[in-house]
């Protein structure tokens, strides 16, 4: 489930995946997919980070657009995005069940559908200001070490962690290229789990 995260420009932000059968990521209202995040950190970590690139997001403006999922999963009738994926894909009844699932990438073809029917596309500046030691994500701003944490959370599989503990080949491929990295966003970032 999303956590809250720290950001020099919002404060407290809310990041991460919201549905544990999809691999869609949400920061705020902005959402996008894991496979494209962990292909940008992976070719930025590979090639340097961009003093600033644009890269294609979702954004949903309005909050009843994005819907609530406590009440979703509680049994009421929601609108929004979040429940209209919950509702394609409820959460399992067994606790020990609930895990973010590797394959959350092969259901993109039904998720990104709904998500447009409520978002609109925009093209998300992304800075990397290395005399501030500041990464700009669109509108929101994070130091390295809140960075890190977006980049841990995906390497994790979020709250409650990949099934198995075995992220997909692409989070593989994301977190070698960045421990490898001799690009100074990247260095010393990735713990291991």
């Amino acid at each position: 489930m999303p956590l809250a995260h720290r950001s020099l420009s919002h404060g407290t932000v809310v990041f991460g995946f919201f549905n544990i059968d999809t691999d869609c990521l949400l920061l705020n209202n902005v959402f996008f997919f894991a496979t494209d995040f962990c292909a940008w950190i992976k070719r930025w970590a590979a090639e340097g980070p961009p003093q600033q690139e644009q890269v294609p997001v979702y954004v949903i403006s309005a909050q009843e657009d994005i819907g609530n999922l406590h009440w979703s999963f509680r049994g009421h009738d929601h609108p929004g995005f979040i429940p209209a994926v919950y509702h394609l894909y409820p959460f399992p009844a067994a606790q020990e069940d609930f895990k973010q699932q590797p394959e959350g990438w092969q259901v993109r073809d039904t998720v990104e559908p709904i998500l447009r029917e409520y978002a609109q596309t925009q093209n998300w500046l992304v800075k990397f200001d290395e005399d501030k030691g500041l990464v700009h994500l669109g509108e929101y701003i994070f130091d390295r070490p809140g960075f890190r944490e977006l980049l841990d959370y995906v390497w994790r599989g979020g709250m409650p962690m990949w099934r198995d503990n075995d992220p997909p080949q692409y989070v593989r491929e994301m977190i070698e290229a960045v421990r490898t990295s001799p690009h100074w966003p990247f260095q010393g970032m990735c713990r291991t789990y």
